[in-house]
């Protein structure tokens, strides 16, 4: 006979989250509700301007290569993430108690798989924003619903497996990028304009998107068949380390300190690394420290991937966009493109320890370390002039001189006094005074200079 006192999934889930009266509820999804009704019309007029638009030529290709860039891209962050967690609250009925193991953990996957629908079915509503229609639009929500549960459900079962295919998709987002500079920066007229929504729009190739969206959700549903059978086998190494990146990352937003999340990212790619080898530094002192950041920079290989992933950002955008916002657009990717190779720089200037510990001045130490960015933020504005529309060479020049500044101003603030006084200012909820002004060390120098780059 069946023990009716067996503790079932439900129970732990009902133990762990107590009911919330519905008052409660609708109070806390008022302000979620509005940002994603801002969000949402935002979206609708940037969707009708696609689809009303004629695409220009090798917008099919654009559109295929950003699909590939956006998978890979996903992947490595639900992979990043897990995709499965636990925190250390469950972690004990998951792992302990007789509880089945996938009962706890399916309505979470369940979570995920509804998130990875949604985000396909959104992508290609960002894809027809730039480039107009190339397929017809139920048609790629269908699909694109169908790569977003793929992509959650075999990054479960990679989770599984135990394979960290980071390295491939890396390889994978280099050639996203490469193949979508092709169209970009030499002719393609051979394409042809408007060929995407000539094809679409043809009766007889229905069938043929039907019948692809079809074998999507087979390819999707299989998938789907296999994660949730690997439930049952996760184990604590598999579960454990999104739960704690998921705690720093609710903390570090709670406390508007993303320097706690950088911390223990910093700490997963020690991790990953394992051991390096060690070599002598010859040469003077800031050349030695110049060399460090260099070598920070090859064993933090995602960075230059981000660096070299904006490089199409302002011609993609000068393609679904109005050309006067351009050089705005060029001056906001090259700040994050610097700031992703800034990791050294903001190290020192947030260490004083590390500071005294090198003996050097600290203008000496900061200039060492801006080395890099500014190379990078050199390149990165001199190769996208050449191929960028309405960015001249005055623009590239603002923005690369104004990436570094701005990326030097942010290293250089001072933390965040969590021990001031604290105004409830009604919107963001109670906040330390000064706050807003510390966030506007370096975001103002930016707006500014957007600005300028639109008076230019």
């Amino acid at each position: 006979m069946p023990d009716r006192h067996a503790v079932t999934a439900s129970a732990v889930r009902h133990w762990l989250r107590p009911p919330v009266p519905w008052r409660f509820q609708v109070t806390r999804l008022y302000a979620p509700f509005v940002n994603f009704s801002v969000v949402g019309l935002v979206g609708y007029g940037w969707v009708y301007a696609g689809l009303t638009k004629a695409s220009y030529p090798g917008g099919a290709w654009t559109a295929l290569w950003l699909s590939v860039l956006g998978v890979a891209v996903l992947t490595k962050v639900v992979l990043a993430a897990g995709p499965v967690f636990v925190g250390a609250d469950r972690m004990f009925w998951v792992l302990s108690s007789p509880v089945p193991r996938e009962a706890l953990l399916r309505p979470r996957f369940l979570w995920l798989l509804a998130v990875g629908a949604a985000v396909g079915a959104c992508w290609p509503a960002v894809v027809s924003g730039i480039v107009g229609a190339v397929v017809p639009p139920l048609v790629a929500a269908g699909a694109g619903s169908a790569c977003g549960v793929a992509v959650v459900a075999g990054a479960v079962a990679v989770q599984r497996a135990g394979v960290r295919p980071q390295g491939w998709l890396s390889g994978l987002v280099w050639l996203a990028v490469v193949a979508l500079l092709v169209p970009l920066g030499l002719p393609v007229s051979w394409l042809g304009a408007g060929a995407g929504q000539a094809a679409a729009g043809e009766p007889g190739l229905l069938g043929g998107w039907a019948g692809a969206v079809g074998a999507a959700w087979v390819v999707a549903i299989g998938l789907v068949v296999v994660a949730a059978a690997s439930l049952r086998s996760l184990r604590w190494s598999d579960l454990a380390p999104g739960g704690a990146l998921a705690g720093v990352a609710r903390v570090s937003v709670s406390w508007f300190d993303l320097a706690l999340l950088g911390a223990v990212l910093a700490e997963r790619r020690a991790r990953a690394l394992g051991r390096v080898k060690s070599a002598r530094l010859r040469g003077s002192r800031l050349v030695v420290l110049a060399w460090c950041d260099a070598l920070r920079l090859r064993r933090t290989p995602n960075a230059v991937l981000v660096w070299a992933a904006l490089l199409p950002v302002p011609a993609l955008v000068s393609v679904g966009w109005q050309g006067a916002v351009v050089p705005a657009v060029h001056l906001v990717a090259a700040f994050l493109a610097t700031d992703r190779l800034a990791a050294g720089l903001k190290f020192v200037c947030r260490s004083p320890a590390m500071r005294r510990a090198l003996g050097l001045p600290d203008r000496q130490l900061r200039l060492a370390h801006l080395v890099f960015p500014a190379a990078g933020a050199i390149l990165w504005c001199a190769v996208t002039a050449a191929f960028t529309p309405h960015v001249s060479a005055v623009n590239a020049l603002v923005s690369a001189v104004g990436a570094v500044a701005v990326v030097y101003r942010i290293a250089t603030r001072p933390p965040v006094d969590f021990g001031a006084v604290v105004i409830d200012f009604g919107v963001f909820g109670p906040t330390p005074l000064g706050l807003m002004a510390q966030f506007s060390r370096g975001p103002a120098l930016l707006a500014a200079l957007c600005l300028l780059q639109l008076a230019l």
